[in-house]
């Protein structure tokens, strides 16, 4: 009998130590120009050479298999010796897989955090297109009426962009929100601060280590 316990014991230590961390793999294309360069995942929104994972881009193609054991934001980007323009893509790294695309404009899909990422850089670039073309439109008017209309267009859209931002930090007590949060701080007003360091965004605001 204690000889079969202590088998069981020595069953269930080798399952608990051979069990694996959390996992993301992702899995990316890019121009073929690009064609073995280097990629890298790079740690963000402070960076430490040591933190940063590299592959080869190979028929277009490249991916990274990384620790998700602890869920950060991160950057995909090309070596600066590309030849063909491309977007930097922010990313959050979390368990599961993600399919991102590397180009002029890039794009992730695939994980719930990186959808919701997703989907605020679409708000955020349809707010900034949407302004440009509206700048662009106000050059060529002359009547003040017709400018001022075109102005205060704009400015809705960008309340429309900033209160969908809020939502999205709202929903994300966790290092997504808390990074939207800091790039986004200094455009709150001091009631809407407070509003969210009091739901506990603080928490998960980005801090430099010491």
């Amino acid at each position: 009998m204690a000889r079969r316990i202590a088998y069981i014991l020595l069953v269930l230590f080798f399952a608990v130590g051979c069990e694996s961390s959390p996992t993301m793999v992702i899995r990316g294309t890019a121009p073929t120009e690009c064609n073995g360069l280097n990629v890298y995942l790079v740690p963000q929104p402070f960076p430490k050479a040591e933190q940063v994972d590299s592959t080869v881009i190979r028929n277009g193609r490249f991916e990274f298999k990384v620790d998700a054991s602890q869920v950060r934001m991160s950057d995909i980007t090309i070596s600066r010796k590309s030849k063909v323009p491309f977007q930097r893509l922010l990313v959050v790294v979390e368990p599961g897989e993600l399919e991102v695309e590397i180009g002029e404009v890039s794009h992730s899909r695939g994980t719930p955090l990186n959808d919701e990422l997703s989907e605020w850089k679409r708000v955020m670039s349809e707010a900034g297109n949407r302004a440009d073309e509206l700048r662009a439109e106000i050059t060529l008017q002359s009547d003040e009426a017709v400018i001022d209309s075109l102005k205060a267009e704009m400015q809705r859209g960008y309340q429309v962009a900033g209160q969908r931002t809020i939502e999205i930090i709202e929903r994300n007590l966790n290092p997504l929100g808390g990074f939207l949060y800091m790039i986004n701080e200094r455009t709150f007003d001091s009631e809407l601060r407070q509003y969210l360091v009091d739901l506990g965004i603080e928490e998960w605001k980005p801090k430099r280590e010491k």
